[in-house]
């Protein structure tokens, strides 16, 4: 069977380079995309807390304290964000060592 007709299996064929392309240059406007959205997020972040730094009695479990209000966002968001990491994270199958 002759390359030209087992459709575009060929490494050297322009059609798979495009496509393979294409999916790179998707792939980049995603991250990309992703990356300004996320900035944006942590700026409004910053803006929120900075805004909001004044002094509230917050109760804990045990004990009440007077601390910033900046603190208790800074460490809800932090938290947030860590568990939202750990949900968000995608299965990775456990690596067999034969």
């Amino acid at each position: 069977m002759r390359r030209e007709q087992q459709g575009g299996s060929d490494p050297e064929d322009p059609r798979r380079s495009d496509d393979h392309l294409q999916d790179l240059h998707r792939h980049r406007q995603t991250r990309a995309a992703k990356a300004a959205v996320l900035i944006a997020l942590v700026a409004i972040l910053v803006v929120f807390i900075v805004s909001n730094a004044h002094q509230v009695k917050v109760g804990f479990v045990f004990f009440s304290s007077q601390i910033g209000l900046i603190w208790v966002m800074l460490v809800c968001a932090v938290i947030g964000g860590i568990v939202g990491f750990i949900i968000g994270r995608p299965n990775r199958p456990e690596r067999r060592e034969d």
